[in-house]
């Protein structure tokens, strides 16, 4: 029965807007899933980074399409946060192509071993927000190592 109602409440356009009523199991979502805390997510996260996390636009649930229970909550961005975000990349991005190459093969190389510290995590959150085995969520981190 749950797992029709949040369909309905997510499939009718009307509805999208009151989707926070729609209710389902919940947990404490960093006790259940101690990876979560090893990534720096909880119950509550921002999901805009401009140099540092914020959001001021509407919340949106993520359920796990496995057990159907909410995971966490994600307040989104606004467009003036995305723009933010555009225009702080532009000019980093001139940073970057301004960075010598063995430089910036340095950064892309940190890049690649905070991956491997983290797989572990990263590939269980893959598993529980896609519903996949725990060997496919390992299997995409590593192809992105």
């Amino acid at each position: 029965m749950a797992l029709s109602f949040r369909r309905f409440c997510v499939s009718k356009p009307h509805n999208l807007l009151r989707r926070s009523q729609c209710r389902h199991a919940t947990t404490d979502t960093t006790s259940k899933y101690p990876f979560l805390s090893q990534l720096g997510l909880s119950e509550y996260n921002y999901g805009v980074y401009n140099g540092k996390w914020c959001g001021n636009g509407s919340e949106l649930a993520t359920y796990s399409p496995t057990t159907d229970e909410e995971i966490a909550t994600v307040k989104t961005g606004t467009a003036a946060d995305y723009e933010s975000c555009i225009e702080a990349m532009s000019e980093h991005k001139r940073l970057w192509a301004a960075t010598p190459a063995p430089k910036r093969g340095d950064v892309v190389r940190t890049i690649g071993e905070i991956l491997r510290e983290k797989k572990e995590a990263l590939g269980r959150l893959i598993t529980l927000e896609n519903g996949k085995i725990l060997a496919e969520g390992l299997g995409e981190v590593q192809e992105a190592i």
